[in-house]
């Protein structure tokens, strides 16, 4: 559906400005993880909990979940391939969300765990925020075309343009011709799924009021319990509708809805479990000796160095990917591989020196880009901010026939850096827009870019505490008291 935003958006700008505004699924993807963190920060102050050990939660679960919902899937497809033909072809494979969402949940426990916080509890908080994220990324979805449904004659069904997911599909099965325009119309499940995630916010709603009116004490974990009954039966119910075959049926069931009927059965044994009240307090007593012991040792090991002194320097390596904003699939493909990024930040303004190395089966693009950025920290250990940049970017061709390319990268992202110990640093650049300037290439070639990584800080800029001045006793004749 992005085509179709970009032509309403050239009513009111031009080609070039409609192409960059238009978002993707990239761009629902990064939204989604920022407006989580600031959904969940905000409840993490009003609920008296330490912000930064949550922004610590929100930054590890997302970057696990979106490495996991890209590289399995990617390593899957690598494995299919050895099989057969005997090599190893490793490439872009899309995005399957429940390896994210299960790398995710790992990832949060651990940290949790770390961070001394009680993984119920956080998973109440991260309700309404997952569900908004659920909102943008599967909007996302929708505007890539991925994940669409199964042929319908209903009033809200949607017709996908050509080079969709979607129509391809229809023109493989011979449904249409390859000169349609457009898909047959199909259920915009999509969009069922965003609604799932509005749904399960306005039930958290409710249920948290009516508790509160009732004056009744919830359990820790219940509303992260109803939470996700309520996605994996939702879940259930689109599947049916669903109809790209790519998602992966075993036993006439889709690898999505397998997932739903394990969390459902996860949270049916968990209630028969509460119920046995020896087991109960089996659990009850191995969690207190174990939270015993772990505050025992915490307070026996040596204090950490601070983890949010400031740096001044500030390097790391980070895998990024990026998408074509004004140009079809068809004719620049997904790019992906590692960053370097050297950043010196003597205070809110920083300088900064990058080396990408993005590549595809067709090309791989060199750039080194010098930027500017501004930062601040809405929490000691948090780190946001933008940068803008210029550099230039060398474009090689796999096929020998294409001359290699020389031109200018202008680049606008958004920082995220959150400090894990005192020289080291999680890095999330979730919304990068490149713009390179290239005539020999068709005109300028935009891409939206999503890098992950870790980055090592040294060089303290903390400002020296001086120590106070003795004062002095009062001299008499001067002013002073006699």
């Amino acid at each position: 559906m992005r085509p179709h935003v970009v032509l309403w958006l050239e009513q009111f700008v031009r080609a070039d400005v409609a192409s960059l505004l238009a978002p993707t699924w990239f761009t629902c993807v990064g939204l989604a993880g920022l407006v989580g963190l600031a959904v969940m920060l905000v409840r993490a102050r009003r609920h008296g909990i330490d912000p930064g050990a949550i922004a610590s939660v929100v930054l590890w679960g997302y970057i696990a979940a979106v490495a996991a919902g890209i590289v399995v899937p990617a390593l899957i497809d690598s494995v299919e391939h050895l099989v057969a033909t005997g090599r190893i072809h490793l490439h872009w494979s899309g995005m399957t969300s429940f390896w994210g969402y299960l790398a995710g949940a790992a990832a949060v426990a651990l940290v949790c765990r770390r961070e001394g916080l009680s993984l119920a509890r956080v998973g109440d908080l991260s309700v309404i925020p997952l569900g908004v994220a659920l909102v943008f990324a599967r909007a996302g979805c929708f505007l890539a075309g991925c994940d669409y449904g199964k042929v319908s004659s209903l009033p809200w069904a949607v017709r996908f343009p050509a080079g969709s997911p979607a129509w391809r599909d229809h023109v493989r099965s011979g449904l249409i011709p390859a000169e349609r325009a457009q898909s047959l119309p199909v259920h915009p499940t999509e969009l069922y799924e965003a609604l799932l995630g509005v749904a399960i916010v306005a039930i958290t709603v409710v249920v948290a009021r009516r508790a509160q009116r009732a004056r009744r004490q919830r359990t820790d974990g219940d509303a992260f319990l109803l939470a996700a009954a309520t996605y994996a039966i939702g879940r259930l119910i689109v599947e049916m509708l669903r109809g790209d075959a790519g998602r992966g049926i075993y036993a006439g069931l889709s690898s999505g809805q397998i997932f739903s009927l394990l969390v459902l059965l996860a949270i049916a044994a968990r209630f028969v479990v509460a119920r046995r009240r020896v087991l109960a307090a089996v659990a009850a007593a191995t969690i207190a000796l174990t939270v015993a012991h772990a505050g025992e040792a915490h307070a026996q090991a040596p204090p950490d160095p601070d983890p949010t002194e400031r740096p001044l320097y500030s390097t790391g390596v980070m895998l990024g990917v990026a998408t074509p904003l004004n140009r079809r699939a068809d004719q620049i493909a997904t790019l992906d591989g590692p960053s370097l990024s050297f950043g010196f930040l003597p205070g809110r303004f920083g300088l900064w020196v990058d080396l990408d190395a993005l590549s595809s089966s067709e090309a791989s693009h060199t750039t080194v880009l010098a930027a500017v950025s501004y930062a601040r920290r809405p929490i000691r250990s948090l780190m946001l901010g933008f940068r803008v940049g210029v550099g230039a970017t060398r474009v090689d061709f796999a096929d020998a026939a294409f001359e290699d390319v020389g031109a200018m990268t202008y680049r606008l992202d958004a920082l995220v850096e959150y400090a894990v110990q005192r020289h080291w640093a999680l890095w999330v650049r979730p919304l990068t827009i490149d713009m390179l300037d290239a005539g020999e290439l068709g005109g300028p070639i935009l891409t939206y870019q999503l890098r992950l990584g870790i980055a090592y800080r040294f060089g303290s800029r903390r400002n020296a505490v001086h120590p106070p001045v003795p004062s002095l006793p009062p001299i008499v004749g001067l002013g002073g008291a006699p």
